[in-house]
C-alpha cells in the first residue's frame, strides 16, 4: 500500500481532500476484506465505510513503528463487521442448513489442478457466500484471515469446538461443491 505519511497528518486534523485521498488508497485492501464477509457487493460497501469512519477516527492510535498500517486497517475492519454481526446475532433466527449433495463415489479423488483451472477466484469466493452466515465467518477468520479457533471463539462468543465444527462444516461442503462442478457434463 502507497501511503504517503502527509497525507495521513492531514486526514487526521480532519481535511476532507485527504481524508477522500486515503479512503482511495484504502479502497482495495478493505474491499477484499468485506467481500469475504459479506453476501453482496452492496453489504460489503456499507460496511466498508463504516469501517473506514472508524479508522479516520482513530487514526490517532496508529502507531507507525508498531505495526504495518495495512495490517492495522485490515483488523479494524474485521472487528467493525464482527461487531456487526454481534448486533444482528440477537435478531437472527437460527437457519439450519440441511441442503446435502449425493456423490456416485464418495472416495474418489478429484484431480485438483482441473479444478484450478475450471474454478476461478471469483467462482470461490461465491461457493464461500453460499454457506451459512456464521460457517462462512468463522471460515473465513480462521482459513484466511489466520485466527486461532481460541481467537474466534472469543470474538463470536462461541465455544472452540463450536469454531472447530464450521470450519470442517466449511471445508467438507466446499469440496462436495467442487467435485459436484468438476463431474463432466453428460
Amino acid at each position: 500500500m502507497n501511503l504517503d505519511p502527509e497525507m495521513l497528518k492531514a486526514a487526521h486534523r480532519g481535511d476532507r481532500k485527504a481524508q477522500y485521498a486515503l479512503y482511495r488508497v484504502c479502497f482495495p485492501v478493505l474491499m477484499a476484506v468485506c467481500s469475504r464477509y459479506k453476501r453482496d457487493e452492496q453489504e460489503a460497501a456499507a460496511a466498508l465505510n463504516i469501517g473506514f469512519l472508524k479508522i479516520i477516527q482513530n487514526l490517532d492510535r496508529y502507531r507507525r513503528d508498531e505495526v504495518p498500517f495495512e495490517a492495522w486497517i485490515r483488523r479494524i475492519m474485521i472487528n467493525t463487521i464482527i461487531d456487526e454481526f454481534r448486533r444482528e446475532k440477537k435478531w437472527r433466527e437460527l437457519t439450519v442448513f440441511t441442503d446435502t449433495i449425493e456423490r456416485e463415489h464418495p472416495g474418489e479423488p478429484i484431480a485438483w489442478n482441473e479444478a484450478e483451472q475450471r474454478l476461478d477466484l471469483q467462482h470461490l469466493e461465491n461457493m464461500l457466500r453460499r454457506l451459512p452466515r456464521v460457517t462462512q465467518q468463522v471460515f473465513n477468520l480462521f482459513a484466511i484471515d489466520g485466527f486461532s479457533h481460541r481467537e474466534i471463539c472469543e470474538m463470536l462468543n462461541i465455544s472452540e469446538g463450536t469454531s472447530k465444527w464450521h470450519v470442517n462444516h466449511a471445508r467438507t461442503q466446499l469440496q462436495n461443491w467442487i467435485i459436484t462442478e468438476m463431474k463432466p457434463a453428460i
